[in-house]
């Protein structure tokens, strides 16, 4: 294990959850886990910036910081995998490439222009490297089943510079195979230094994935 990335201590959103503190190093898997109606979430959505934070503190590397929205929440390398990949996750009318590249579409801009050529290899690549079953990355994203939507969401937070990756629910609604290549893609991160929390309502998941577990029980 590497050096702690992120802290949380004492964090408390009123009427939801408080007191909640713990820490996630480079190379490790997180697991959060707890009944329905934990919190588990709430606690993510608030790191994230989502939610507003009532008090407590988040440290980046040591360095106490405050993050007041996602956007903020990027800035300091931290990433979310939503539960909900239609509504959150995906826009679903828009190709499987542009979904993948649109956190860092940034980087693929030649001074006023897109670089579309270098922005589709890039998706493309990414795209195989999850396995996603589809024709080409211009596909639509509401064209793929269910467990090829997740991948595409996956692929996303491949191609971002993340310091944390949160995975809420990863593989919820996803068929055997895809199950095992996220799991695959997780292992593979965590040995490339992410720091990961995984939030699973499935035991064996939790049990089988991670490094140490964090249980919540109604905030």
């Amino acid at each position: 294990m590497g050096k702690e990335v992120l802290r949380v201590e004492n964090l408390c959103r009123t009427g939801y959850f408080k007191d909640v503190s713990f820490g996630v190093r480079r190379g490790e898997i997180i697991g959060m886990t707890g009944l329905v109606g934990a919190r588990r979430t709430e606690v993510i959505q608030t790191i994230c910036g989502i939610e507003k934070l009532t008090s407590g503190q988040i440290y980046i590397e040591g360095e106490p910081v405050k993050i007041t929205s996602p956007t903020s929440a990027l800035h300091y390398g931290i990433g979310l995998l939503p539960e909900n990949r239609q509504t959150e996750g995906l826009i679903l009318d828009w190709g499987i490439g542009r979904n993948i590249t649109l956190p860092e579409l940034k980087g693929y801009v030649n001074g006023l222009f897109l670089n579309e050529k270098k922005e589709n290899q890039c998706a493309k690549t990414l795209a195989e490297r999850v396995d996603t079953k589809a024709v080409t990355v211009f596909d639509k994203a509401s064209s793929l089943s269910g467990g090829n939507q997740q991948k595409v969401v996956v692929a996303k937070a491949l191609g971002s510079d993340f310091k944390v990756l949160i995975l809420d629910e990863p593989t919820k609604g996803v068929d055997v195979g895809a199950k095992a290549a996220i799991y695959e893609i997780m292992g593979e991160l965590a040995q490339q230094g992410y720091a990961i929390i995984l939030i699973s309502s499935e035991m064996p998941e939790i049990l089988g994935m991670s490094d140490r577990i964090v249980v919540m029980c109604e905030g």
